[in-house]
């Protein structure tokens, strides 16, 4: 692929928030490091070089996958597979991401991996030839691999679709006991435990073991989903113990376990096989669906009019809760007048964007978050029980979302907001004279890498600048790296650092323009230097702050601020 073809594909920089504290995520004496914990989203510096086009993660799991336009993948969090991590706990810090090459599991130079898949215990990606790499939990042959207790290393995963040379594997999702495979020829294919007909086969295959045990039928290879023999099926979903699959006509099929009427069925009765949603099947095709969505126990469409759909339970209280679940796909009535462009399911959250005057507006809510994966600020509660807007993202053109288990990732395009969002961490050791003169005392002020804080003086550069540029700004050796290719070693950040400080009010939005250079990748955002450090004064940006970028309080109603606009 040339650089220009690289270039031209959309990338952001990947942006977090909520639970960080990954061994004890989950875990009951968790709240004794919730300080751990980010409340607003930052920008993740160990990858904030890297153009990233895809960020994996899902709602019980807790780690992430990103992928770049070089095709090669970061994971970083508790590791499905102990063997992808180099500590004993399994744990990938956020500050050092393992960096996965195609190359290392055997694909040829130039392949790229370029989607995937993450459950609580096992992952699974895809390659742009068609083909899946699986590891992580196996007990049941959820990877789609012979039934082991562990699949150590990413390892290819086969199937029926083999058979035919032109089918291949576009896209893969994951629940707790299985998985689905979706190839280019609209075929679906499953693998793990029928429990409650995750398989779409027709069948669990249960059967008694000893008292008050049962086993069920194990699917390895996968093997096709039934019902979908006339049909050309686009995109699947999953959830913990169910599935939506979406065919090229708008029509919406589930399955699986319908526990909390999670299926948008009108009932708890488990399906073994596809059944096709009525609420989607009408005869206007503006009323079928355009994207299908799992939460851990709750269905989402987004209808071919943008509207978000929701079925099953999604809160703790009221309306969408485990005594009064959605028995069929229902609007949220604060963004009903919202148009959705990108839409993701966590834990217990919900993420969208939606378009806002000349950018985007990214919402969330949900109850039971206790680790701010919403990303709504310190002054603000962790959970929404209606969609409210995400201040500290205000102006930030996002692109991307993705909720975990415990957190939630975004990716964001650069532009004079994102400058002025925090970097996680804040700050690191670094050196405190010019890495290439030497010499600190030459009148010019130092420029700081955005990762990994190395100085420089704009003059000592190839080519030298004239000043301090605005925006990004990386180090020759941080600029090379991230463009180096899928099998060029990834340098860490070498900390293990605190969380970043809460802004003050008055922080303000930072100019950014285009330069282009060998050095500047794109935009700098010269960076003020620490008062308690020794070092000289060094830059990030000489474009004075401004006026807070929103005044709106935290509580208005997004449908609220979407009428604004009209």
């Amino acid at each position: 692929m040339t650089t220009e073809q690289k270039d031209s594909q959309q990338w952001g920089r990947v942006l977090i928030c909520g639970g960080v504290n990954w061994a004890n995520n989950g875990r009951k004496e968790r709240s004794a490091n919730s300080a751990a914990d980010l409340l607003s989203p930052v920008i993740l510096r160990s990858l904030c070089n890297v153009k990233v086009n895809k960020i994996i993660t899902g709602p019980s799991a807790n780690y992430a996958v990103v992928l770049d336009v070089h095709g090669a993948a970061y994971i970083f969090g508790k590791a499905p597979s102990p063997s992808l991590a180099e500590s004993k706990d399994g744990i990938i810090s956020e500050h050092a991401p393992i960096k996965i090459s195609p190359s290392a599991v055997g694909l040829p130079e130039g392949a790229k991996f370029i989607s995937g898949a993450a459950a609580r215990g096992h992952i699974l990606l895809v390659d742009d030839h068609g083909g899946v790499w699986g590891c992580g939990n196996n007990v049941v042959g959820q990877i789609g691999l012979p039934v082991t207790m562990l699949i150590n290393d990413l390892t290819r995963v086969t199937g029926p679709w083999a058979k035919d040379p032109e089918s291949k594997i576009i896209q893969v999702t994951a629940g707790h006991t299985f998985s689905l495979f979706l190839t280019s020829t609209g075929q679906v294919y499953a693998a793990g435990s029928s429990e409650c007909g995750q398989l779409g086969n027709g069948k669990t295959g249960e059967r008694l073991v000893k008292a008050g045990k049962f086993s069920y039928d194990v699917e390895v290879p996968p093997r096709l989903v039934q019902g979908f023999e006339k049909k050309k099926i686009v995109q699947i979903s999953s959830g913990n113990q169910h599935s939506l699959a979406l065919d090229e006509e708008g029509y919406v099929y589930a399955w699986g376990y319908a526990g909390y009427s999670r299926l948008g069925l009108q009932d708890q009765k488990d399906r073994l096989v596809p059944t096709i949603v009525p609420h989607f099947a009408g005869n206007n095709i503006a009323s079928r669906a355009a994207e299908v969505l799992c939460g851990p126990t709750s269905s989402v469409v987004v209808d071919r009019q943008k509207m978000f759909l929701i079925a099953g339970k999604f809160k703790l209280t009221g309306d969408g809760s485990t005594g009064q679940p959605y028995t069929y796909f229902k609007p949220i009535q604060d963004i009903t007048s919202c148009r959705i462009i990108k839409a993701s399911c966590g834990g217990c959250t919900h993420l969208l964007t939606t378009p806002e005057g000349d950018g985007v507006m990214t919402v969330g809510f949900g109850q039971g978050c206790l680790y701010g994966e919403l990303g709504l600020g310190p002054d603000v509660g962790k959970s929404a029980t209606k969609p409210q807007k995400i201040e500290p993202l205000n102006g930030i053109d996002i692109i991307d979302v993705a909720g975990g288990a415990f957190f939630s990732m975004f990716l964001a395009r650069p532009n004079d907001a994102l400058s002025n969002l925090d970097r996680y961490p804040e700050h690191i050791e670094s050196e405190s004279i010019c890495l290439q003169c030497k010499e600190d005392n030459t009148g010019e002020d130092l420029l700081e890498c955005e990762k990994c804080d190395a100085p420089y003086h704009p003059g000592c550069l190839t080519p030298p600048l004239d000043g301090i540029p605005d925006g990004e700004w990386f180090c020759p050796p941080c600029t090379v790296q991230a463009d180096a290719g899928p099998d060029e070693p990834f340098e860490p950040l070498p900390i293990d650092g605190p969380k970043p400080r809460k802004k003050p009010a008055s922080s303000a939005i930072k100019s950014i323009s285009s330069l282009v250079n060998p050095v500047v990748e794109r935009a700098v955002t010269p960076k003020m230097g620490k008062s308690a450090s020794p070092k000289p004064e060094s830059v990030r940006s000489n474009t004075p702050k401004g006026t807070p970028t929103s005044k709106r309080k935290a509580s208005e109603s997004v449908q609220g601020s979407a009428k604004k606009q009209k």
